[in-house]
This record gives C-alpha cells, sequence and structure tokens, in this order.
C-alpha cells in the first residue's frame, strides 16, 4: 500500500462511516459484502491511497484503518484500542463485559467495563468538542464507580483541567492507550433509580428478587413503581453489586473465546464483539475476509 498527499476530507468521512460498529457488522453479516469492499477501495483512492496490488477484503479493511489511523481518527478507532490495547491485554472476556454506548441516565457512556470491578470510559476524539463532559460524568456517577476519559494524547492539557481529579485519563496515541491517570473509585453519587432504568425490564426483575426474595404482586403498571419502593430499603451500594451482577450475565462466551483467540484483523475485534455472531455466521465472515479484490 502507497499513499499521496491528495486526501479528500468527504472521502475520509465516508471511510470512517464504513469502519464504524454498525458498517463493519454490515460487511461481516450481509449479504452484499462485495458493494462494500468495492466501495473501501474507491474511497481509498480517492482519500490518497494506492493499492499495489489485488488484496482480499481483510487486507482492505485493515489498511483503511491504518489510513484513518493518520488522517481521521474516528470514535471507533479509539474503541478498538481500548478493547485491543487495553482490555484484552489486562483483562479476561469469558468474566468481563464490554458495553457500548450503555445509557446512564441523560448520557451514553461509549464504554463500559464490568468483571471484579466497574468503569466507564468517556472519548472525546480529535473531532469532539468538550460541551457536554461535565454533565456526563456526573450521570455516569450515579450507576458506576470509576470513570475513564480518553482523549488524544496532543489534548492532555486541555481536558486534564476540565476533570475532577478523580477522573481517570487514558491517552490515544498510534493506535494504543496508555493510563495517564488512574481513576479513583467513588460510590458517593449512586442512584438506584438510574441503575434500574438503564437494565432491561427482565434484568432489573432479577436485581429485586436477588435482593428482597420476591417480585411484588401487582399490576404490569404499577410494577416499576413498586420495584423502586422495595429497592429503596437497600443501600445504593448494594443495588449496585446486583445490578453490576446482572449486566455480567450478557457475556456471550463463544464471542468472547472467538475475539481473543481467533486470528482476525484487529480492526473487527470490537464490531466482532458487540455482533452476538453465531458460529456459522463466524464461518462465513472467515471466509468472506479472503475474498479478493
Amino acid at each position: 500500500m502507497t499513499s499521496n498527499l491528495g486526501i479528500s476530507a468527504g472521502s475520509l468521512h465516508a471511510l470512517s462511516k464504513i469502519l464504524s460498529n454498525a458498517g463493519i457488522q454490515r460487511i461481516m453479516l450481509d449479504e452484499n459484502f462485495r458493494s462494500s469492499g468495492n466501495q473501501i477501495k474507491r474511497l481509498l483512492k480517492k482519500s490518497g491511497v494506492s493499492l499495489d496490488q489485488k488484496c482480499t477484503l481483510g487486507e482492505m479493511i485493515e489498511y483503511a484503518h491504518a489510513h484513518l489511523l493518520k488522517n481521521y481518527r474516528h470514535e471507533y478507532l479509539y474503541k478498538a484500542a481500548l478493547l485491543n490495547d487495553y482490555i484484552l491485554k489486562n483483562h479476561s472476556l469469558v468474566d468481563s463485559i464490554l458495553l457500548n454506548e450503555f445509557r446512564v441516565g441523560q448520557s451514553k457512556a461509549d464504554a463500559v467495563l464490568v468483571n471484579g470491578t466497574n468503569k466507564v470510559f468517556e472519548i472525546k476524539t480529535e473531532l469532539d468538542n468538550p460541551g457536554r463532559l461535565a454533565s456526563q460524568i456526573n450521570d455516569y456517577y450515579k450507576a458506576f464507580s470509576e470513570v475513564f476519559l480518553i482523549v488524544h494524547h496532543t489534548h492532555y492539557e486541555k481536558y486534564l483541567s476540565l476533570i475532577d481529579e478523580g477522573v481517570g485519563l487514558m491517552l490515544f496515541n498510534d493506535n494504543s492507550i496508555e493510563i495517564a491517570r488512574p481513576a479513583v473509585p467513588d460510590n458517593s453519587n449512586l442512584d438506584t433509580i438510574t441503575m434500574m432504568k438503564a437494565l432491561r425490564k427482565n434484568e432489573f426483575l432479577v436485581v429485586v428478587k436477588a435482593l428482597s426474595g420476591e417480585l411484588p404482586n401487582v399490576k404490569p403498571i404499577l410494577l416499576f413503581k413498586s420495584c423502586l419502593e422495595i429497592l429503596r430499603q437497600f443501600a445504593p451500594d448494594e443495588v449496585q453489586a446486583e445490578f453490576l451482577s446482572v449486566i455480567k450475565g450478557r457475556i456471550n462466551l463463544f464471542v468472547s473465546d472467538v475475539v481473543t483467540s481467533a486470528k482476525l484483523p484487529e480492526s473487527l475485534k470490537l464490531s466482532l464483539y458487540y455482533s452476538n455472531i453465531n458460529r456459522n455466521e463466524y464461518i462465513s465472515l472467515v471466509k468472506r475476509l479472503d475474498y479478493q479484490f
């Protein structure tokens, strides 16, 4: 692969849409993957990359990922580095789960790690602004104990002045993640209502039964309110323990094993992890990654 200076901003943006979680899942699971492959090839050329020879779909995805790392560092690249360079190196996916775009209060956490501890990761790329950062962090502490901000290493000083000392800071640099400052665990702002609203209906019922031993016998329209009245009898950190336990119940061991052990392009692993792909779909994916363009 070679590149030149004729980089099109529009082509970079379009390429970033394909190399996003939704875009890569379409490549992995849709029958029309050849169209996406041809589009990647065309956009690479438009954005200054010339492919020296025929290459596979997997190779083109890696070329596109590397090109975007140099020229258009969008959120998916930060998340992929978080998984590949931090999560997989420091945690086991057998007993850990990484959540994507997890709703907490009025905010959506870019990523949440739940295992023996619990961590929220808020990403601010070079393409973002810090406008809502304070309110986002406040929301995250209502359900989780540790909050990390991930920024490009050149923005370290800018964001250091915008966050409290207890918020951890991680730096994204050349496809790697470095902890510049650890987070200080803080459970003082945990909020039972926020935690329960973040769960699916069947999950918050599991929390209530685990803590109280039974579910309220009320009409469906009154169920959530009645459950909250029961949970108010328990300390927020007790509720959080069950909240985290039920989230860990979402772990997909097959996908975790594939992401950990399979020889796949690192740029694909994040989207594969979030796909809940089954064995047959995985076999099909391996074949299509070898398809030549």
